[in-house]
């Protein structure tokens, strides 16, 4: 067995393990499949009984619920909102409407929100993965009490709603949400039934209306572009057109209720998922209540509180997993008696979830709960039902739904602590296999006594966990189950055989370091980085952790190269001029221009949570009367990238590069000037950016062709540089498909990173040990991912670039496209790191390459071991799913797709290895 071998298992068995993990912390919530029904509706308070067919009666006989997608509280409020939105704006103004301040739960994207607009209920945070493949929502909400109630529903927008309720709608037209760079189409769809459904039709109920245009723009251009304004307009008209015919129908005696809101917000950046306050705090208006309230001074609700309240307007038994408490006195003048009632009703229903914790009689919610129950129970059996206790019984009723809801919302989740302590016990097992020197021969007795030790450890808190009883995907009989538990007792047979063959622990490539910058230091940098992450700061700032360590980095290379280039007589540099003491010199000027450059690209995009409202260059870029600057960046990016390749490519192959290089950069520039980016040319007829795109994937179709041929082509002694020109096909291919899917202003990204990399390259053969240039590159990797604007959030992956040149909602295509631009960076380190290497040892590849890829698996498997051990002993954080979750979907993608691309590259090394032997 050798080292390629194990580092095949590795890469094959490590993403496995994170994804058990990712299982066991992140365990679907179970919606209680309980449905609620009349009899749930309670007709006596204790012994005393009431009138619940006369206080629980349908309040409105039409329901409109009009869901505008990523609408923001300042799009409604702010001055952006009085100036788009003029009718909206003067109904709130006047107080001819009730608006509410929604607080929105993490994580902010459409699927889970509507699920808990719709149950009352949280949904778990794997939601936001799921997203992009809804499955029908299995337990209690609201359209299946109307539809069992006899309403009739109709829907037009998102067509997420039609997979979460299937069945449930008697119309409906459905138009996909993922196609983001749909700004118009996507709501026209939905506004061209509204006159038909407001005129012709009147056998409905309940109308939802889901708008996804304002979504869309701002995921391609963010929430202050024109474009926004332009959009707003457009729903303030169809709110205007609504709210005249539930005005007429309210005056005819139909009651009728119009809510307008947002599923989530939108952060300044044009992403969501996050919990920032522009993402998790979002209008909610009603139109046609009884009640207005003050727009200057807005009641906060949740989320989750939707569903309750819409269901006691409707008269609707409220959906069993409901855990919201009603505002509907925020909405009507209700007579108290009807109060008191709807109170009870909802504490009722709540407390029945909240009597299943532990110790829960203990709590003060449940002192308060019957508090109320005894004052409104006294309240009844008083004659003259006296106002004087009235007061006490609603505050009473308020205090121990918002205490049961808050206990409730942190008591939902339930992890799968058997899984993750398996997981983490199997990733120790993997990492202490990377980090070992394993040699065949003969196990040492230091080897065996670390494998018996390791392996009772392991066994003691395997068979600990394993014996609780939570719910658990190992407790159930089912095929995955007893799949995935003979793999483990496999893996466990391997590491036993790996274990007690390791010689000896290095994390390096080598034993002996040559002079320059230790080893050591950097590595410690990285298991601090690492360490640090048990910091909810850290994560959300972690791009200033990378800067630190960079700006560190150069100044010691400065200070080594500096040193170096006096450790000797001056003069006899002067005089006989030696090219080492030159060359220490040019590597200085590229050091301090390095410094220059970073200083610059870090404020190419701000990023992070604390500072990412800062202006930076992207900011100024892309504002309209800066598009001449935003063409010269451009253009200097795609020039810079015309120029390095023709510069590296083989002399018999420079005009036909330089010519598809520069087609290529045409439709770049062609995609971008579609968005209005960059300037136009003039007599260049207008196009959907998608032909231009079509043709940038047909040459490197034809490129991809020609590659090939040449590899058939190859004389046999010219054999030995397939692997030199299958990593300059791929490494090519990557740039030119990473130009494409940038952003414009981060096209500039990619030369820049190849001449850091070029540069450290250079300080590497000059003194720098290659341990060392593989952190260093490591490093490199991920200070370009921040600069290119990604943080630990998830509002900001750009969801736009998996939807260039595409004109469908394909998840493959959608989601590849979407992972090679966030992961452009990190993985063009890599690729840049093993052809240097090579042209730099061609002498003895194979061997180089593996070390490489070892150490480069390992230092992004050391820091996701620990990670997962700090999430799991933070799991009860605060800001676990606002921070700490988001991070661990991140780290979890980048080491699988670092195992993708390792595999690639061990596939080419193997064959480069047999072509060899041939």
């Amino acid at each position: 067995m050798n080292k390629n071998i194990i580092l095949l298992y590795i890469v094959f068995i490590g993403p496995f393990f994170i994804a058990l993990f990712l299982y066991g912390f992140f365990p679907l919530i179970n919606y209680d499949n309980t449905k609620a029904t009349q009899d749930n509706i309670p007709k006596s308070i204790e012994n005393v009984r009431i009138k619940r067919d006369a206080l629980y009666q349908p309040m409105v006989k039409k329901l409109i619920i009009m869901i505008i997608d990523a609408l923001r509280w300042d799009f409604i409020t702010g001055s952006i909102g009085k100036i788009a939105m003029p009718v909206t704006s003067s109904l709130i103004e006047n107080s001819s409407v009730s608006l509410l301040k929604t607080k929105v739960h993490s994580p902010t994207v459409t699927m889970p929100r509507i699920k808990a607009i719709t149950t009352g209920m949280i949904p778990s945070f794997i939601d936001v993965a799921l997203n992009f493949g809804s499955k029908p929502v299995t337990g209690d909400n609201i359209f299946f009490q109307a539809k069992q109630a006899g309403y009739k529903s109709i829907f037009y927008g998102d067509d997420t709603w039609i997979t979460l309720f299937p069945f449930i709608f008697d119309r409906y037209d459905g138009t996909t949400s993922f196609f983001v760079t749909d700004f118009t189409e996507v709501d026209y769809n939905v506004t061209r039934h509204i006159h038909k459904e407001l005129y012709n039709n009147n056998d409905w109920s309940i109308m939802v209306l889901h708008y996804l245009g304002l979504d869309h723009i701002g995921h391609v251009y963010g929430p202050f572009n024109p474009l926004i304004k332009t959009k707003l307009k457009e729903m303030d008209n169809v709110i205007a057109k609504i709210q005249f015919k539930v005005q007429e129908w309210n005056q005819n005696n139909d009651s009728t209720l119009f809510i307008i809101c947002g599923d989530h917000g939108m952060k300044d950046s044009g992403g969501h998922g996050g919990s920032t306050i522009s993402e998790t705090i979002v209008p909610f208006i009603a139109i046609g209540g009884e009640y207005h309230q003050n727009y200057n001074n807005p009641i906060e609700i949740s989320q989750i509180d939707i569903a309750s309240t819409l269901s006691v307007i409707l008269g609707l038994p409220i959906p069993h997993s409901n855990i919201g408490t009603v505002f509907l006195d925020d909405l009507y003048n209700l007579s108290i008696s009807k109060k008191l009632f709807i109170l009870y009703y909802n504490s009722k229903q709540v407390f029945s979830h909240f009597q299943k914790l532990v110790d829960y009689e203990s709590k003060y919610a449940y002192k308060k709960y019957l508090e109320a129950i005894r004052l409104h129970n006294a309240w009844l059996n008083t004659k003259d039902h006296p106002d004087s206790i009235t007061d006490d019984i609603v505050l009473s009723y308020k205090i121990a739904l918002k205490e049961m809801k808050e206990i409730l919302v942190n008591s939902t989740i339930k992890y799968d602590f058997q899984i993750i302590i398996i997981a983490i016990i199997f990733l120790c097992h993997i990492t202490c296999i990377l980090i070992g020197k394993i040699s065949f021969r003969s196990p040492t007795l230091k080897s065996i006594i670390f494998f018996i030790i390791l392996n009772i450890f392991s066994w003691i808190l395997i068979n600990h966990f394993w014996k609780q009883e939570n719910i658990s995907l190992l407790h159930t009989k089912n095929l995955i189950a007893n799949i995935i538990v003979l793999c483990i007792i496999i893996v466990l047979i391997i590491h036993s055989y790996l274990f007690v063959n390791i010689k000896d622990f290095n994390i390096f490539m080598s034993e002996k370091t040559k002079n320059g910058i230790g080893k050591w230091f950097l590595s410690f940098g990285a298991l601090i980085h690492a360490i640090s992450l048990g910091s909810s700061s850290f994560v959300e700032e972690e791009h200033q952790t990378w800067y630190f360590y960079w700006v560190t980095v150069l100044i010691l290379l400065l200070y080594h190269f500096i040193a170096k280039y006096f450790s000797r007589d001056f003069l006899y540099i002067q005089y006989y001029k030696n090219c080492r003491q030159y060359l220490h010199v040019q590597i200085i000027i590229k050091l301090l221009l390095l410094l220059i450059g970073h200083r610059i690209l870090r404020k190419l995009n701000s990023t992070g949570d604390k500072y990412a409202h800062l202006p930076d260059i992207a900011g100024f870029l892309l504002k309209q009367e800066n598009i001449l600057s935003m063409t010269i960046v451009l253009v200097t990016g795609l020039i810079l990238l015309i120029w390095i390749d023709f510069s590296h490519e083989s002399k018999t192959h420079k005009i036909q590069s330089l010519a598809l290089n520069s087609i290529i950069s045409i439709c770049i520039y062609l995609r971008h000037m579609h968005n209005g980016n960059v300037a136009k040319i003039v007599f260049y007829p207008k196009t959907s950016g998608v032909y231009e795109v079509q043709i940038f994937w047909f040459l490197l179709l034809i490129n991809f062709l020609t590659y090939i041929y040449n590899i058939i082509q190859t004389k046999k002694h010219n054999a030995k540089f397939f692997l030199k020109i299958s990593l300059y096909f791929i490494l090519k291919t990557w740039i030119m498909i990473s130009a494409m899917l940038h952003k414009p202003h981060n096209v500039i990204l990619l030369p820049f990173q190849i001449i850091f990399s070029n540069v450290i390259s250079e300080i590497i053969k000059n003194g720098i040990s290659q341990d060392v240039g593989v952190i260093l590159y490591i490093w490199i990797g991920n200070v370009f991912y921040f600069y290119q604007g990604n943080s630990n959030s998830l509002a900001t992956i750009d969801v736009a670039a998996g939807y260039v040149g595409v004109q469908s909602y394909i998840p493959f295509i959608n989601g590849s496209l979407l992972l090679i631009n966030t992961y452009s960076s990190p993985v063009l380190a890599y690729f840049l790191l093993i052809y240097y290497s090579i042209l730099e040892h061609s002498y003895n590849i194979y061997e180089i390459v593996t070390q490489i890829n070892k150490m480069y698996i390992m230092w992004r498997l050391i820091p996701m071991t620990l990670y997962t051990i700090i999430i799991s002993i933070q799991r009860h954080h605060l800001f676990i799913w606002s921070v700490f979750s988001p991070k661990l979907l991140y780290e979890a993608t980048y080491f699988t797709i670092m195992c993708v691309v390792v595999f690639i590259v061990l596939i080419l090394t193997t064959l480069q290895k047999i072509i060899n032997k041939l």
